[in-house]
């Protein structure tokens, strides 16, 4: 459940929530609020419930209804090499009958001494309206080509970079069904490199080994995590193969393969959270019902953040349960199931408002810094984050002599290569779901 406007569009009057804001000028454009009179300056409309949550979800869906949030922007208009790319790219799906169609429309909008009405629809300058379609009709022509030859290999008339690559490859990633986690996580390996050259962008083909590995030792100075700054460069080396196999460069050298990565900073060692600083979260998320049902349903399940954020509940044996990463998640293992711990049933579970698990994660990261602040031990901040919890659950069970085999059924967590077969496939089923239950009680009740 998406929060795309501010708390304040909900007021109170008594027992019940209203939606209520202010009509904006731009508002009186719209369907619902065209006819209304000028002197009508304000909205006010019951949502006919006393419970904060559902108000919200209610509140949500009228805006939408009422076309005051989700509203579509105009897109910025592409010039130069990102419009050839992206018309590479649309013109790809394209029939002939279509191409032949677009390019009789961009050839008559170029010559066209009547730009100017163009000009008024899409809300651009002459040179802007002018290098589209120019850099279309690139992309047009190059596709016709093409379509006529087997194996075309004609250079591109634009040296492509890294930005653009990388966004190419995010695209191919999605396709493949790669969460949005991993698509950003290309994302940010190519702004932190690009950042690093203090340029936008950079022609993939300038790339040398030489460059990256000055980047290797910059990164070394600047303390970064290895684990992370090994993961960046999997990923730009991954786009530069991309590159590669998809005919955007020659056969050349990828400058980001066999990097060494020796006296890097070593990882951070987590901690799990004490029962005290738990016990302090919930105290201090008292007002917020959706950090409180996010400390709750962390420290019973064990589940990561971003997999809480998609769990579903759901019924299996006639057991409540929580059902994770149901389309793939961090490991082959991570799509489980979870069973409700007793006290999570006597808790009502509602949607997430915030946006995103990012954003969620944001909100507990800021009230974990309070409560380690509170408790005096502030220096110990990069030690306990929200995995703390991952870990305290593990630790639990197995000190409830649990075996790492048994327990990696609830945390999603690769099983052992022991007893696999050649073709990779374990003789380990998942256990009974009494068993799955037994192991989730051991968890004990938060003393609050």
């Amino acid at each position: 459940m998406s929060r795309k406007y501010h708390k304040t569009s909900i007021s109170n009057n008594g027992n019940n929530f209203y939606l209520q804001f202010h009509i904006k000028d731009w508002m009186r454009r719209l369907p619902d609020f065209i006819n209304l009179p000028a002197n009508k300056k304000n909205f006010k409309e019951t949502l006919r419930t006393s419970d904060y949550n559902l108000a919200y979800e209610r509140a949500n869906k009228r805006l939408k209804e009422l076309q005051i949030i989700d509203r579509p922007k105009p897109e910025a208009v592409l010039v130069g090499a990102d419009a050839y790319w992206k018309g590479t790219q649309d013109f790809e799906i394209m029939t002939d009958t279509d191409l032949d169609t677009m390019y009789d429309y961009l050839t008559e909008m170029i010559s066209s001494s009547s730009i100017s009405d163009h000009i008024h629809e899409l809300k651009i300058t002459d040179e802007q309206s002018f290098s589209n379609a120019e850099n279309n009709l690139l992309a047009i022509e190059r596709e016709r080509e093409k379509r006529k030859s087997k194996f075309y290999d004609k250079p591109h008339p634009y040296p492509v970079g890294l930005a653009v690559m990388s966004n190419k490859y995010m695209e191919e990633l999605k396709a493949e069904g790669k969460s949005s986690k991993t698509q950003n996580k290309v994302k940010n390996a190519s702004k932190r490199f690009l950042e690093y050259r203090e340029i936008a962008d950079i022609e993939l083909r300038l790339i040398t080994p030489k460059m990256v590995s000055d980047y290797v030792k910059f990164a070394r100075t600047k303390d970064r995590a290895v684990r992370t700054f090994r993961n960046d460069i999997n990923y730009l080396g991954a786009v530069f193969e991309f590159a590669k196999r998809e005919g955007y460069l020659n056969n050349i050298e990828n400058p980001f393969r066999g990097q060494k990565m020796t006296n890097f900073k070593e990882p951070s060692v987590r901690k799990p959270f004490t029962s005290e600083m738990i016990v302090k979260l919930i105290e201090l998320a008292s007002e917020d019902k959706e950090l409180t049902q996010l400390i709750y349903v962390s420290y019973y399940t064990g589940m990561r953040l971003d997999e809480i954020f998609t769990a579903k509940l759901d019924k299996e044996e006639n057991v409540r349960i929580f059902n994770v990463a149901e389309n793939g998640g961090k490991t082959e293992s991570a799509t489980r199931i979870i069973p409700l711990h007793s006290e999570l049933k006597k808790i009502t579970l509602s949607n997430w408002m915030s946006p995103s698990s990012t954003a969620l994660g944001k909100r507990f990261g800021r009230l974990k810094d309070k409560m380690l602040e509170e408790l005096e031990i502030e220096e110990d901040k990069n030690k306990f984050v929200h995995h703390s919890f991952r870990h305290g659950f593990s630790t639990i069970l197995l000190n409830a002599k649990y075996s790492e085999l048994e327990i990696s059924d609830l945390t999603g967590h690769k099983k052992s290569n022991i007893g696999r077969t050649q073709a990779g496939k374990t003789y380990f089923a998942r256990q009974s779901m009494s068993k799955l239950f037994e192991m989730i009680e051991s968890i004990p009740k938060l003393n609050v």
